[in-house]
Formats: structure tokens, C-alpha cells, sequence
């Protein structure tokens, strides 16, 4: 929302624009999480699972050993690793990723987090 202002001095007209305070403001907006959303086939076919935190154990929703393609909504990567708790291989994706199989771990992602300051702490 802009403001005129009007000033009249000495026969002369000087127009200044007058933002107002709400119209400079931006109210602040939560972040939106980073989602990762898997498939059970490459070319995000099939059954899909969508997760927006750290997943220790695909196997304790029925997902375990499944992923064959990944897509990633927000500015995170994502580590998807071959054994529950983030042990073994483990693979960084960026946005997305057709196939696994093109980075060796289709059939066998256990678990996965988002990218973070440090990885989740390992738990056996």
C-alpha cells in the first residue's frame, strides 16, 4: 500500500512517496519442510511414501528395501543409507533421482534423513 504526500512551498509542488510500514513489512513464513518422497518403482512409479524427517527404520512402515526412485520438495538433500539407524552405504540426492539403481542402492534403502549440520546421531 503506497501513500502520496503532497507538499505545496513557495509555488512549487514536490510530490514524495511514502511507503507505509505495512507495505515494507514481510510477515516472516515458517520454512517450509523439505519432503522426500520415495517409490517402489524407477520413474516414480508404483506405491510412493512421502516422509519430511528422519525415517531410522523403512522396515517400521512396510517400505524397507523398496525405494527405487526418489523426488525431494524444498532446499535440502537428502541421505537415503542401506541398513536400518543410517548404517552402510549411504547416498546423497539432490531433488531427484530416476533410478537408484544408477547410484547402487535400489532394493536396499533402510532408512534416510534430510541434510542437516551433522547427520542424525547412529543408534544400533
Amino acid at each position: 500500500m503506497k501513500r502520496m504526500t503532497l507538499a505545496v512551498a513557495a509555488g512549487a509542488i514536490s510530490v514524495a512517496a511514502v511507503l507505509s510500514a505495512a507495505a515494507t513489512a514481510k510477515s516472516p513464513e515458517a520454512p517450509r519442510p523439505t519432503k522426500i518422497t520415495v517409490y517402489e518403482k524407477p520413474n516414480f512409479k508404483g506405491r510412493s511414501m512421502t516422509f519430511e524427517r528422519s525415517v531410522p527404520s523403512l522396515a517400521a512402515v512396510k517400505f524397507n528395501d523398496l525405494p527405487a526412485s526418489v523426488k525431494i520438495e524444498g532446499k535440502r538433500d537428502w541421505v537415503l543409507c542401506e541398513h536400518r539407524n543410517f548404517f552402510g552405504k549411504c547416498v546423497r540426492i539432490h531433488a531427484k533421482e530416476r533410478n537408484l539403481k544408477r547410484l547402487k542402492i535400489a532394493g536396499m534403502v533402510s532408512s534416510l534423513y534430510p541434510v542437516r549440520e551433522a547427520p542424525p546421531a547412529k543408534r544400533r
